[in-house]
């Protein structure tokens, strides 16, 4: 008779959702991956845009209307930029609280994995057991006929 674990059913449906908790974390890691890109790019923008307007109020003199709409821009950029970060901010929070589910999810999991490792051992112990007696049944058996 072949090993059994008793609550296999329960250990595949445990590594089930600790993957569903695993998947949803990677989710959220790649959508902050991709916000702390946009604010660098935002970042990157604002920069060059104060850059040039520096630039081109030194070498010239700009009409106002154009230096309202550079800043205009720049106000802009540093709008998207506190959105970006509280975005992240908030990002954040979720990804610490998926981090918690996917913990809990896989010390659920672990914990049925060590009760099958303790099944397992306890069958192999049988299973010698049972093969110690066989051989020593055999021995006595060969033993009766050698005396007989």
């Amino acid at each position: 008779m072949g090993f059994h674990f008793t609550v296999a059913a329960v250990l595949r449906y445990r590594q089930s959702l600790e993957e569903r908790e695993e998947l949803g974390l990677h989710g959220l890691l790649a959508r902050r991956a991709t916000l702390l890109q946009e604010l660098e790019q935002a970042r990157d923008v604002r920069h060059q845009l104060r850059t040039v307007l520096h630039r081109t109020l030194q070498q010239a003199a700009l009409p106002a209307a154009e230096v309202q709409f550079a800043m205009a821009q720049l106000h802009g950029m540093e709008r998207q930029q506190t959105l970006l970060q509280s975005r992240l901010l908030a990002l954040a929070s979720e990804i610490s609280q998926q981090m918690a589910r996917y913990r809990q999810a896989r010390q659920k999991r672990q914990v049925l994995e060590s009760l099958r490792e303790v099944q397992w051992r306890e069958y192999q112990g049988k299973q010698r057991r049972r093969e110690q007696a066989t051989l020593d049944e055999l021995h006595l058996l060969r033993r009766g006929r050698r005396q007989a």
